[in-house]
């Protein structure tokens, strides 16, 4: 009803129709039909996971799954192309460039790049939740990585009785499947706690998020008898499902690619649904979605307690991948991290979180071979300068600076976003 009467207004007007209109304005037919992007979507992230399953049990090879991934990537790229869907082919693309630099073993061995699968998948559940906050709700926060450190200490905390453990295992000792969930309750309460800020609106809103991340630091540091302080907490268990041990990064990507598919799936759900239409009208217009009868001060609310119990899953499993928690690891230098991703995938759109989340990993990636460029090109070049690999970190954070300015001019609403950051 809504868009019968609305598309004679905007055209009457001399407005445009935008692409997604347009699109969905016109029935599909044929094939298009059947081969939906949602399907295409679907299909290809199964057999992605399928693929890597003989890869993570030692039936398969790195070769063997590269060439898979690289000619599934070819295919699905092929329709999006036809479909004109942006982020599906920027999907497809992304896993093209991480097969192509797997296959020709630029520095990536299969553990190595089973680990970056790992956290990429962290990431990406990282970068979705944040853009519920930032792209649909409009809430810039910058407080995500200390949620994502309240979940993983909650898990360390609840499961760790091994190397050093911390004062709380011997009360808890909870197994590892609810510890999980528990974690990101935990992550919830702190949020809610916290959720006196949400008053605020801005830059005062975005300084109020760094003070949170930056107090949530230090309570962690501080609280030497819950959280062994500057010690950390060491030989955090890996999951074990039938006697089967998540103990190596082949396997443990087995683990962490469903958690991350369960949450976006979940995220997902949310904004798509009428909720998340609310959430849409909220970040545009507030007084309008006030006139309707929404609550908006307890829907911001809501969205900042759910978006901080995924971020405290997201802990639980990074922590548990990496066996160590530490509080060095969620300071605000990675929630503005998880800021880019969001930004640089499209904020807005939750399959942009994913590949923003794709995107700065393989770019982080691919500058670890700055060095080596350089080196060759002073092989040919005498007077070009030689950058050293110890460098390498510095030349990543200025890289992802000089990406966000270039976003902020040419692209603000990044890869496939749907709203300009401002």
């Amino acid at each position: 009803m809504s868009t019968d009467a609305q598309e004679p207004q905007a055209l009457s007007d001399g407005a445009e129709l935008n692409d997604d209109q347009v699109e969905a304005a016109e029935p599909l037919e044929g094939w298009r039909a059947v081969v939906t992007p949602g399907r295409v979507l679907i299909g290809f992230g199964a057999f992605l996971l399928i693929v890597l399953a003989p890869f993570a049990t030692g039936h398969f090879t790195g070769v063997h799954v590269t060439t898979l991934h690289a000619i599934a990537s070819v295919a699905v790229l092929v329709i999006a192309a036809v479909q004109r869907r942006y982020g599906l082919g920027g999907f497809a693309l992304f896993i093209l460039v991480l097969s192509l630099l797997w296959r020709f073993e630029l520095g990536l061995s299969d553990e190595y790049m089973a680990h970056l699968i790992v956290v990429a998948s962290v990431f990406s559940i990282l970068a979705s939740s944040l853009n519920m906050s930032v792209g649909y709700t409009g809430l810039m926060s910058l407080s995500h990585a200390g949620f994502m450190g309240v979940g993983a200490y909650a898990f360390a905390i609840l499961t760790t009785e091994t190397l050093n453990p911390p004062p709380g295992a011997e009360v808890f000792s909870l197994p590892y499947w609810p510890s999980i969930v528990v974690a990101g309750l935990v992550a919830s309460v702190v949020a809610f706690i916290v959720s006196p800020i949400l008053r605020l609106r801005g830059h005062f809103f975005v300084l109020a998020t760094v003070t949170v991340m930056l107090s949530l630091s230090q309570v962690i540091l501080a609280w030497r008898w819950m959280t062994n302080g500057s010690l950390a907490i060491r030989e955090v268990p890996r999951p074990v499902i039938f006697g089967y041990s998540f103990d190596t990064a082949e396997k443990f990507m087995l683990f962490s690619i469903p958690v991350a598919i369960i949450c976006i799936f979940i995220i997902r759900q949310l904004v798509e649904s009428p909720y998340g239409r609310v959430l849409t009208t909220i970040r545009a217009n507030p007084p309008v979605a006030e006139s309707i009868g929404k609550n908006v001060g307890f829907v911001r609310l809501r969205v900042y307690v759910i978006t901080a119990f995924f971020a405290g899953v997201a802990g639980a499993v990074y922590v548990s991948y990496v066996s160590v928690a530490a509080h060095s690891q969620y300071l605000v230098e990675f929630s503005t991290f998880l800021l880019i991703m969001v930004v640089l995938g499209g904020s807005g759109r939750w399959l942009g979180a994913v590949l923003g989340a794709l995107a700065y990993v393989t770019i982080s990636e691919v500058v670890r071979y700055v060095p080596e460029l350089t080196e060759w090109f002073n092989h040919y070049i005498s007077f070009f300068p030689v950058i050293p690999g110890e460098k390498t970190g510095g030349i990543t954070t200025m890289t992802w600076g000089a990406l966000l300015f270039f976003l902020m001019l040419f692209r603000p609403q990044g890869i496939i976003g749907r709203y300009r950051l401002e």
